[in-house]
């Protein structure tokens, strides 16, 4: 799938860190909406020694306005240690507008 697609389910936020996660506490992607207002959603580790992390979509409110959202990653080890990652812009479309 090319496009992100507003209140749908079928969708995992994929992320590359490039950053070693050995020690992690917690992990969340973060994301900055359309209408500028924040949401954050708890990752899942796949790979700790390259710093994949991921989210799969829950719920139609967790991607609920179309527009440019800014996501990036912060993680925080076991040591109190913090770490935020390079943010990405991702477009989300209205459905049948792809």
């Amino acid at each position: 799938m090319k496009h992100v697609f507003k209140c749908k389910t079928k969708l995992r936020i994929l992320i590359d860190t490039k950053c070693d996660l050995s020690g992690y506490e917690e992990v969340r992607i973060c994301a900055r909406k359309p209408d500028k207002s924040m949401v954050t959603f708890p990752a899942v580790v796949k790979d700790r020694e390259n710093g994949i992390v991921f989210y799969d979509v829950q719920s139609e409110s967790d991607i609920d306005q179309s527009g440019w959202w800014t996501f990036w990653v912060e993680v925080l080890f076991d040591d109190d240690r913090t770490a935020a990652g390079r943010a990405s812009r991702v477009f989300v479309y209205e459905a049948g507008n792809g």
